[in-house]
């Protein structure tokens, strides 16, 4: 697979957002939700894309990820 200029410096753009501002963090994330999202139609194309993903996740962003899930459950509690 030949990687495009993006994909060679994807963790670089990842690693200074991370050090942005959170409306530049929330873009990100909701950009890259929405890509994902968008290109692939069907549910269990999604989970087995996620599943590839999480292969590849390091520990410090498992945290990080669990860490936002665990925000977003309590942000859904509070709009019921």
């Amino acid at each position: 697979m030949i990687k495009t200029s993006i994909e060679k410096i994807s963790e670089a753009i990842g690693y200074d957002i991370g050090a942005s501002d959170d409306e530049t963090q929330a873009n990100l994330l909701n950009g890259f939700c929405k890509g994902l999202d968008n290109s692939i139609n069907t549910d269990g194309k999604v989970d087995l894309q996620i599943c590839y993903i999480v292969e590849n996740l390091t520990p410090q962003s498992d945290r990080i990820i669990k860490l936002i899930a665990s925000f977003i459950e309590t942000k859904e509690k509070n709009r019921n």
